[in-house]
C-alpha cells in the first residue's frame, strides 16, 4: 500500500513537472513572438515621428497588457484541457506568473529596443560611410577632369613655341605626346596608380621636354623595391616636373636638375631654382589641385618648400589602393 501510494506520489510529481513545463514553454514562447510583433508595429508606426522614450514606453505597455493576457488565457485553456476544472483556481499563482512575466516583459523589450538601436546604428554608420565614399569619388571625379585639360594646355602651348623654331622637332614631339596622352587615357578612371607605372610615365614625359630643351634638362630618380608598390594620385610627377619646367630658366648655361628620391616613406621631387623674371602665364589649376586630391584620399597635404636654391615637393605615398 506504501509502495501504490509512493508510485503515484512519483507519478503526480513528473505530470506536474511536464504540466508545468508545456504551461512556462506555451507561455513563454507566445509572449516572445507576441513582443516580436508589437516591437515591430509600435517601430514601423512610431520610427521618426516620436522620441524614443516614448516609443520604449508604449511598447512597454501593450507588451505588459499582452503578456498577461496571454498568461490569463493560457491557464483557463490549461484548467479546462489538462485539469479539467472550469474556475480560475490557485489566483495567487496566476497573479505571481503575472509578476513575473512583467519583468521578463520589461527586459526583453529593452532588449529588442536596444537590439533595434545597434541594427540602425550598423545601417547609419554603412550609409554614411557610402555617402562619404561616393562624394570623395564624385570630388575626385571633377578634380581629375581639371588634370586633363591642364595637361593638353601646356602641351599646346610647348608644342605651339615648337613649330615656330624647328618643325623636325614638333613632328618628333607630337608623336611622342601621343605616347604620354596615352598614359593619361589609360589611367582617366583611376584615382591612385602604382608609383611604379608613374616612375614609368614620367620617364616618357621627360624625353618629351628633351625634345624640346636636349640637354639641358638634367633627370635623376633612385626610386626602387617595395616602394614601387606604393601608390600616388596619376599625373602627379608630371605635374611637378612641368611646373618646374615652366617657372624655371634652362639653357646650356643653366641647366635644369631635377632629381627624384624617396625618403621616410614620402617621395621628394627637387629641382634647382632659376625662376625665370619674365611673368608666366598660368592657370593656377595644377598645386591647388594635388592638394585637393591628396587631402581627399590621404587626409594631409604635400609639402612645397623654397629653399635658398631649390624648390622641394614632398609627396605623400598611399599605401593601398582607394575602391
Amino acid at each position: 500500500m506504501v509502495l501504490d501510494n509512493a508510485g503515484d506520489t512519483r507519478q503526480e510529481l513528473v505530470y506536474d513537472f511536464f504540466t508545468a513545463a508545456l504551461f512556462s514553454f506555451v507561455v513563454t514562447f507566445s509572449i516572445f513572438l507576441a513582443n516580436a510583433a508589437i516591437s515591430k508595429f509600435i517601430v514601423d508606426r512610431l520610427e521618426g515621428k516620436t522620441s524614443a522614450s516614448f516609443r520604449i514606453f508604449v511598447c512597454m505597455i501593450f507588451s505588459v497588457i499582452t503578456a498577461n493576457l496571454i498568461i490569463y488565457i493560457v491557464w483557463l485553456l490549461f484548467n479546462r484541457l489538462i485539469f479539467h476544472e472550469e474556475g480560475l483556481e490557485n489566483r495567487a499563482r496566476i497573479f505571481e506568473n503575472q509578476v513575473l512575466a512583467t519583468v521578463l516583459v520589461i527586459i526583453v523589450s529593452l532588449i529588442f529596443e536596444i537590439k533595434h538601436y545597434i541594427s540602425k546604428l550598423r545601417i547609419s554608420i554603412a550609409e554614411k560611410e557610402k555617402l562619404e565614399k561616393e562624394n570623395i569619388k564624385s570630388q575626385l571625379e571633377s578634380l581629375r577632369n581639371q588634370v586633363n585639360p591642364h595637361f593638353l594646355f601646356n602641351s599646346f602651348n610647348a608644342l605651339q613655341s615648337l613649330i615656330d623654331t624647328d618643325t623636325v622637332k614638333a613632328k618628333e614631339f607630337v608623336q611622342e605626346l601621343s605616347k604620354v596622352y596615352r598614359y593619361v587615357l589609360e589611367h582617366k578612371d583611376e584615382f591612385v596608380v602604382e608609383l611604379k607605372e608613374e616612375i614609368n610615365f614620367i620617364h616618357s614625359f621627360i624625353y618629351l621636354n628633351k625634345i624640346r630643351f636636349g640637354e639641358n634638362i638634367k633627370f635623376t630618380t633612385s626610386i626602387e623595391g617595395e616602394i614601387l608598390k606604393k601608390f600616388i594620385p596619376p599625373l602627379t610627377l608630371q605635374l611637378l616636373v612641368e611646373n618646374a619646367i615652366k617657372h624655371n630658366v634652362i639653357s646650356s648655361d643653366k641647366p635644369l636638375h631635377i632629381d627624384i628620391v624617396n625618403e621616410n616613406g614620402s617621395l621628394l621631387v627637387k629641382n634647382n631654382l632659376q625662376l625665370r623674371t619674365e611673368k608666366i602665364m598660368s592657370t593656377g589649376i595644377g598645386l591647388q589641385n594635388l592638394k585637393e586630391r591628396y587631402q581627399l584620399i590621404y587626409h594631409i597635404s604635400p609639402e612645397f618648400l623654397v629653399l635658398k636654391d631649390s624648390y622641394v615637393a614632398k609627396i605623400p605615398l598611399i599605401e593601398k589602393e582607394m575602391n
